[in-house]
């Protein structure tokens, strides 16, 4: 009879450690410090729950990312597991220095997933980001990665970036990545604490924050609101938006929710000097208006629809 031989290097499901989200922070001028989220499975189970909190962060040092992950295994009791990681966060101190050697790890590496999405510690680093304890989503990441979905849904100032969209973007000459800001607003000190989400008002919330632009590995910019909401529209990243319009003579508006947005963006040279023309077909439907005006009227309508366009052109 045949003899069927197992996995020579599999390891059971309960010696795992696995890892929900990975920070990379600068030390120095050349090296790392790695911060891996890891979910604590008996406070996720249920039944062995001991109120706890439902992952723990482990740091460790290093000149490399493979070096620092292996290196990491003398303090965690079982065997690190990437192939669940669904974030990877920056520093921003690393992200200006540079972040090209360490997507060569994750590009090669066997378990971390192409789909994982990339974010940049804004103004701070990556550990404050993945200490900070959070209300809805019991597992930090998740939560993290909950409002960057829920962010991209319903305001355009921010998109999703996989590991993927990045070393594609760094392949391309003359070509660099964006990259998600994420930063904690409010009381960094309480952020990583339990009572942070013990009350109705936290003292301390992780939010999304803005587009970081980059130079091939290294960021240079950060775009905020129009801005980045520009860079939504023609990377075709919107799925939602809303723009105000005024109207009246008292500082009344008018709201516009997108529904659709499609663009085409081609390039021609005039004169010696390149020149982009950007096409944008867009609808959207009116959700709120202060002012007193006619929307069954044709005319009226037809002038709405010429000052979304000029709104959306700034």
């Amino acid at each position: 009879m045949p003899l069927l031989s197992g996995c020579w290097d599999s390891v059971e499901l309960n010696q795992r450690a696995v890892v929900a989200a990975i920070g990379i922070d600068a030390d120095g001028e050349s090296d790392y410090v790695v911060s891996l989220q890891i979910i604590v499975a008996d406070e996720i189970a249920g039944a062995k729950a001991r109120g706890n909190t439902p992952v723990v962060l482990y740091q460790q040092k290093g000149s490399n990312l493979f070096q620092v992950i292996r290196k990491a295994s003398q303090k965690i009791p079982r065997v690190v597991s990437l192939a669940h990681a669904r974030i990877v966060v920056f520093g921003e101190k690393l992200a200006r220095r540079g972040i090209g050697d360490t997507l060569d790890y994750l590009e090669r590496a066997a378990e971390p997933r192409l789909t994982m999405k990339m974010l940049v510690a804004r103004g701070e680093t990556a550990k404050n980001v993945l200490t900070s304890m959070t209300a809805i989503g019991r597992i930090p990441a998740n939560d993290i990665s909950g409002k960057l979905e829920a962010s991209q849904r319903m305001y355009a100032g921010d998109y999703a970036v996989s590991l993927d969209d990045v070393i594609r973007s760094m392949s391309n000459k003359g070509s660099g990545p964006v990259l998600t800001g994420v930063e904690v607003e409010g009381n960094l000190e309480q952020a990583p604490l339990k009572a942070n989400v013990d009350t109705i008002l936290p003292e301390a919330v992780v939010r999304i924050n803005g587009m970081g632009v980059f130079r091939k590995d290294r960021l240079v910019h950060w775009l905020d609101d129009n801005r980045a909401i520009g860079l939504s529209i023609v990377n075709n990243k919107v799925k939602s938006a809303e723009t105000a319009l005024g109207c009246g003579k008292k500082g009344e508006t008018i709201g516009i929710e997108t529904l659709y947005s499609k663009t085409h963006v081609h390039s021609l040279i005039e004169q010696g000097k390149p020149v982009f023309v950007i096409n944008l077909e867009q609808t959207g439907t009116i959700q709120e208006a202060e002012c007193s005006i006619d929307l069954k009227s044709p005319e009226v309508m037809y002038s709405l629809q010429k000052q979304w366009g000029e709104e959306t052109k700034k």
